[in-house]
């Protein structure tokens, strides 16, 4: 009996455990981070996650206004309050932290959306076109 709950305590921890995007050397990794629900908490968990030496985020607290899902399609909304001083480098690894996230961690939705400060811009701070959606296709892990 104890071979088996040990059992199901492994299986549903490897199962269950989310990874989500960092930056390390300028290349993304996925660091396990235990089980995660909702939107809101890849956001919490990138801005908050406790973190060794070399790996980053770019991801500042509070920068998620709220989010929506029509269809297949999820919708953020992004303060850009935190961000501002940004340079193009740190832009592209914050979306980039950000859609590989999501797309890992919720299920059923095959574009993003991000809107700046509740509206639909072209541009995201200084470089990244946020015009149209982000496909799925493009932000998987190497080897899926």
């Amino acid at each position: 009996m104890k071979k088996l709950i040990l059992l199901f305590l492994f299986f549903s921890l490897f199962l269950f455990s989310s990874e989500i995007a960092f930056v390390k050397n300028d290349d993304i990794i996925f660091l396990d981070v235990g089980k995660i629900n909702s939107v809101q908490e890849i956001f919490e968990k990138l801005s908050t996650y406790k973190l060794s030496d070399g790996i980053e985020t770019f991801v500042p607290k509070g920068i998620l206004n709220a989010y929506y899902f029509v269809d297949t399609a999820l919708i953020i909304d992004l303060s850009s309050k935190s961000i501002q001083n940004y340079s193009i480098d740190r832009e592209v690894m914050l979306v980039l932290q950000i859609l590989y996230s999501l797309f890992e961690n919720i299920n059923g939705i095959d574009r993003i959306y991000i809107l700046v400060d509740g509206e639909q811009t072209d541009i995201f701070i200084k470089s990244v076109n946020v015009y149209f959606s982000f496909p799925k296709e493009l932000y998987v892990k190497k080897g899926e």
